[in-house]
């Protein structure tokens, strides 16, 4: 699976990953959610998918955009989902998000 970073001649705005975000999670064929350390932080936490994905839909964006050492931009998306704070952090594609931990 390829994809492109996300084409912004500068750096990107909270608010511009933010909308970013919430777009493409909408389909979750735009995530791909098979980095191992999501995986087990996942597991680990006793997070379910659900509220993965209620974070990602419909979160706020706390902290980023940073830019990763492949040239992604990442973000951190905060929700109070089933009576728990959660915190996703995601990297940001042109097509795709990548989740890379939860907390």
């Amino acid at each position: 699976m390829t994809a492109e970073v996300i084409p912004f001649p500068e750096r990107p705005s909270r608010q511009e990953l933010e909308a970013r975000v919430r777009a493409l999670a909408q389909n979750t064929g735009n995530i791909n959610f098979e980095a191992p350390h999501f995986q087990e932080r996942l597991q680990e936490r006793g997070i379910l998918m659900r509220q993965v994905l209620d974070v990602l839909r419909n979160g706020e964006a706390i902290h980023g955009p940073t830019k990763d050492q492949w040239g992604d931009w990442r973000i951190k998306m905060r929700r109070l989902t089933a009576g728990r704070r959660v915190q996703v952090v995601v990297a940001v594609r042109e097509t795709e998000l990548i989740a890379i931990t939860v907390i």
